[in-house]
C-alpha cells in the first residue's frame, strides 16, 4: 500500500490482480502487516487516475490509513473471479515443473515476477535461479491441473546463470 491520497481513510493500492470484479464493497479481505494479519472488509473501491483506491471498513481518517502503509492485502483463492476457459492466475504457475523437451526437467517454477512487460518465471534450477521471459514465443504448454509448463527456448538461455 502506498500513502493515502484525496479521500480521508482511503489508501491507493499496487495491485497483483488486475480484474477490478475482485474488489466489491463487502467483500472480506486479509490485511497483513510483517507477522500480524487481521480480517478487513472492503467498503468501496475505485479508480483515480487509473490507479486503484479502496476504502477498508473501520480504516477512517488519514491517520489510520498511514498505519497501515506497506500493508499486503489478501483474499481467498475462492473469493477470486472466474476465468475464461484456458485462462489461469500467475500465482498458479508457483510449483510448476518446467520442461524443455518432453522428459528433460529444467526446474521448479518458484516465482513469477512482473518485469514491466511480460512477466517472468523465475525457476529453481538445483539451486541455480533461472529467469525465463513469460511469453508465447517460448511457451509450448501450459498444464495447470498437471502442474507442468514445456518451454521452447532460445539457443543459450539455459547458460545464463550457470556458474562458470
Amino acid at each position: 500500500m502506498t500513502k493515502p491520497q484525496g479521500l480521508s481513510g482511503a489508501v491507493r493500492v499496487a495491485l497483483l490482480l488486475e480484474d477490478d470484479r475482485a474488489f466489491v464493497s463487502g467483500k472480506p479481505v486479509r490485511l497483513i502487516m510483517g507477522s500480524q494479519e487481521r480480517s478487513v472488509e472492503i467498503e468501496f473501491f475505485r479508480r483515480q487516475s487509473g490507479r486503484p483506491v479502496f476504502k477498508l471498513r473501520g480504516i477512517d481518517d488519514r491517520s489510520a490509513a498511514e498505519a497501515i502503509v506497506g500493508a499486503e492485502l489478501s483474499m481467498a483463492v475462492e473469493q477470486l473471479p472466474s476465468l475464461a476457459e484456458g485462462s489461469f492466475y500467475t500465482f498458479d504457475l508457483k510449483g510448476c515443473d518446467v520442461f524443455v523437451e518432453p522428459e528433460r526437467r529444467i526446474g521448479v517454477v518458484v516465482d513469477v515476477l512482473d518485469s514491466g512487460g511480460s512477466g517472468l518465471l523465475r525457476v529453481d534450477q538445483d539451486g541455480v535461479e533461472l529467469l525465463i521471459p513469460f511469453v508465447a514465443a517460448f511457451l509450448k504448454r501450459v498444464d495447470i491441473a498437471g502442474k507442468r509448463i514445456d518451454v521452447e527456448l532460445p539457443e543459450g538461455l539455459l547458460d545464463l546463470n550457470r556458474p562458470s
